[in-house]
């Protein structure tokens, strides 16, 4: 593309520029392709079409060229809809128990806590819930601020943790990235900031998907056997799209680059994967739940929960 952003547009309208990138933790490595991701290479067609590929050093997995949104709150502007598949009630339950867990880890009855990515504020919800009075939230996107001051009256900070970092002089005890990291534009960028908002000590928990892992492995093999170029990785597409697929070397490599060390990591999924109408939707739908529960069996699961430590 010779350096110049190429403009698309996806089926519900979301424009992406496409950039061509490194990657974020080993800068300029060999990539292996995987194969094509989005648009007519997905599922339900939908995003736009990139190419999958994997860093040779550390072996995440990332779009090459890289899809930019043009307006990155659009892709989170309904919060009802975006979180339709989520309880809301369960995951606040969920956070009192993960609340407790940090108490627990950092040794402190009242940790300090920094939630990046707060969604609808369910940790915020919890941690009240639980007494803790030292945790901040933030969020980008404003219809989820909205609503977590409209529905809870939460006060979610307008910042990404870049910028909180630039501007705040405090440290905290533990950071929260729940469903972040395969988000975000620069993971580097992030740890970085991370690191600079933390002491010694500190611990950072980490809910990511996990990539390869048996879902993939078993799609992207039948893709082939039909002789599609489409890939299973960075699922779903949109939305939300995740543009990056950790696994347990990517993210010990991220981690230990910005003074973080990995103390607890365990895999699991949950299996069951949702269908739309029609008998061969369903079918697959079956079919890729029972590779999931294999999955959790032999530990080749989708998902990781890490717990890291501040050198």
């Amino acid at each position: 593309m010779s350096g110049v952003d190429l403009i698309v547009t996806a089926g519900n309208g979301d424009r992406f520029a496409l950039r061509p990138v490194n990657c974020p933790t080993c800068g300029e490595q060999p990539k292996r392709v995987l194969g094509q991701r989005g648009g007519p290479s997905q599922r339900y067609g939908l995003g736009v079409e990139t190419r999958i590929v994997q860093c040779d050093r550390c072996s995440l997995v990332f779009p090459d060229p890289f899809p930019f949104p043009l307006d990155p709150a659009r892709l989170y502007a309904d919060p009802e809809k975006y979180f339709a598949a989520h309880d809301e009630a369960a995951k606040v339950r969920s956070y009192r128990g993960l609340i407790r867990e940090i108490a627990a880890r950092t040794g402190r009855p009242q940790p300090s806590i920094l939630d990046v990515g707060s969604g609808r504020a369910e940790l915020l919800q919890a941690a009240r819930l639980e007494g803790s009075t030292d945790v901040v939230g933030l969020e980008f996107a404003p219809d989820m601020i909205e609503y977590a001051r409209s529905r809870h009256g939460l006060v979610v900070l307008a910042k990404t943790i870049e910028e909180y970092a630039s501007d705040a002089d405090r440290r905290f005890d533990a950071i929260v990235l729940n469903a972040v990291l395969e988000h975000v534009y620069d993971p580097d960028s992030m740890m970085a900031s991370s690191a600079r908002l933390t002491s010694p000590g500190s611990v950072v928990y980490i809910d990511v998907p996990r990539e390869p892992n048996l879902m993939t492995l078993v799609g992207n093999a039948w893709n082939r056997w039909r002789g599609s170029r489409a890939v299973y990785n960075l699922q779903p597409t949109w939305p939300p799209y995740h543009v990056f697929g950790f696994n347990e070397r990517a993210l010990e490599r991220l981690l230990s680059k910005h003074g973080f060390e990995i103390t607890s990591l365990r895999v699991h999924s949950e299996p069951k994967v949702p269908a739309r109408d029609g008998w061969r939707d369903r079918l697959q739908a079956f079919a890729a739940t029972q590779v999931n529960r294999a999955a959790n069996w032999t530990g080749t699961a989708s998902n990781m929960f890490v717990w890291a430590r501040r050198r």
